[in-house]
């Protein structure tokens, strides 16, 4: 009678945690799922074998190193890349702690919208450092107030950063940089992102002490007001209506005698609330022309159109 084929041995280094009920499965969970916990603990999740070697690379340690694979495989073959790698050459990432899980335990940390592979890596790492440079060392910022969408939060950091807007503010905790979601849809970028949480009612003191010129994106007046103006034309003329679709960015709300200019060292405002950042009445306004048909922009949108225009138009 054959005898039954030996099953494959997974290296020692690793752990095989087998239920979600383990000590180590609730920690990851609770990284995942909870802000207050990640700041607890000073640390939180990344997946997937490009976000680990980005971090690594970046010199960040990992806390611990997590691949998954199936409980009882007969052999390495049952085994695939990017766990495969990992798990043979473990000495390459310097992890503090190594663990195995299965899928369904993958799945349940990492959350059914991450849809882990069954060769799944993640790992955990600890909270960066989002300081503030000096003054002297920013020239631009990005400010979110209400970008609370994983996704838009995420997509916004990394493409601020791809156009060097590398720092800014927050306006709510509730903009959590550091949830999985926002991570993944960044490419770690809001890993990266220096900057600093500030309530509203703070804001203009805030940027002041930066010598940061607020620009609070909008959509432009139904009725074009006097002080409508535009780096490429100049003010608004009713005769020839130049603000039209391709026109470039339009400001506006040039109060206290403002000169009608753009600033040369912005703070870019971006808002998701319904009916945008509230209190900063008297800041200047910025937005694009859009076709009649269409009523408004998705935030990631038109942060990513009004950073580049800006980028473009500062001498």
């Amino acid at each position: 009678m054959a005898s039954k084929p030996a099953l494959y041995q997974f290296p020692r280094l690793f752990r095989r945690v087998k239920h979600q009920n383990d000590r180590i499965a609730q920690h990851l969970i609770r990284l995942r799922e909870k802000k207050q916990y990640r700041h607890q603990e000073g640390t939180l999740l990344i997946q997937g074998l490009a976000m680990v070697r980005d971090m690594r690379d970046s010199g960040v340690p990992l806390t611990s190193l997590v691949v998954t694979a199936m409980e009882e495989p007969y052999s390495e073959e049952a085994i695939k890349f990017p766990a495969l790698q990992v798990m043979q050459n473990p000495d390459a990432f310097n992890a503090q702690h190594h663990y195995l899980v299965n899928v369904d335990l993958s799945r349940r940390i990492l959350g059914t919208a991450a849809r882990p592979g069954r060769h799944e890596v993640f790992a955990e790492i600890p909270l960066p450092n989002h300081s503030l440079p000096p003054a002297d060392k920013v020239d631009r910022m990005m400010v979110l107030d209400h970008v609370n969408d994983p996704s838009d939060l995420g997509n916004l950091v990394r493409t601020g950063k791809a156009l060097g807007w590398g720092s800014g503010a927050i306006t709510t905790p509730l903009c959590d940089l550091y949830n999985l979601d926002t991570v993944r849809a960044s490419r770690t970028a809001s890993l990266k992102w220096k900057y600093e949480q500030v309530p509203v009612n703070d804001l203009v003191a805030f940027l002041k002490s930066y010598d940061m010129t607020p620009l609070v994106a909008d959509t432009l007046p139904a009725t074009p007001t006097e002080d409508l103006w535009s780096p490429l034309t100049g003010k608004y003329d009713e005769n020839r209506n130049p603000a039209t679709v391709g026109s470039g960015p339009w400001l506006w709300n040039f109060t206290n005698n403002k000169q009608m200019e753009l600033p040369k060292r912005p703070a870019l405002i971006l808002s998701a609330a319904h009916k945008g950042l509230q209190g900063l009445d008297d800041e200047i306004r910025i937005g694009m022309p859009m076709a009649d048909s269409t009523e408004s922009l998705n935030v990631v949108s038109v942060g990513s159109l009004l950073m580049n225009e800006v980028n473009r138009l500062i001498k």
